[in-house]
């Protein structure tokens, strides 16, 4: 990694990147329809940092030399948020959904998207944080907070915010013990498709 920027730059490229698009999202700003144009523009001015600073695929969680040791702990992980999914599911009321806009949904935003926020939560902003911390408690914290916060555009943020606050804190500490991009996003797939098949993500 090249041309690393001061700590003022990256905190800069932070509120840029995870803090004024949910602004402009949540205080209507912009229409809602647009989070998905807001999100790859995202990615893009990510993707341009890091081709500006020559990160390595390794520097970006693009590995395979880690897959077999990592794969267990991914694995244990959806075990676990598919549990406690289904668990929560049977205690509230959800709202239903249109299974053939679910399936439609799938492959044309859902797929994508996880793959689009490991990127930039985890592939990006973990080793950003790096820069500003010593610590890994304090990494953690805040891309959890930073991960939380994107989703208080979706109405019942009562519910999953929570849900989300220690789904959030456990991808931030199993993507510093194991940073894997592929593991990662296909663990975050798995549950954001079932949360929402089961009625979890109703945008506000």
């Amino acid at each position: 990694m090249d041309n690393i920027p001061s700590k003022k730059i990256i905190w800069a490229q932070i509120l840029l990147i995870f803090v004024l698009p949910i602004f402009l999202l949540y205080f209507k700003i912009v229409p809602s329809n647009w989070r998905i144009i807001l999100l790859v523009l995202s990615s893009l001015f990510i993707y341009g940092i890091i081709r500006h600073e020559h990160w390595s695929y390794e520097e970006m969680g693009i590995r395979h030399d880690n897959i077999k040791r990592a794969l267990p702990f991914y694995l244990l992980l959806i075990v676990i948020g598919l549990l406690s999914l289904f668990i929560i599911d049977s205690k509230i009321n959800l709202p239903d959904i249109d299974t053939k806009i679910f399936f439609i949904k799938t492959f044309i935003f859902f797929l994508p998207i996880s793959f689009f926020q490991e990127f930039i939560f985890r592939s990006f902003l973990i080793p950003r944080l790096r820069k500003l911390f010593n610590n890994n408690y304090s990494i953690i914290f805040l891309n959890t907070i930073l991960f939380v916060f994107m989703h208080i555009i979706y109405s019942n943020w009562i519910i999953i915010l929570p849900l989300l606050f220690v789904s959030g804190i456990l991808f931030a500490w199993i993507y510093l013990k194991h940073p894997n991009l592929i593991l990662i996003s296909i663990t975050h797939s798995v549950l954001n498709l079932t949360a929402m098949l089961l009625g979890f993500f109703i945008l506000s």
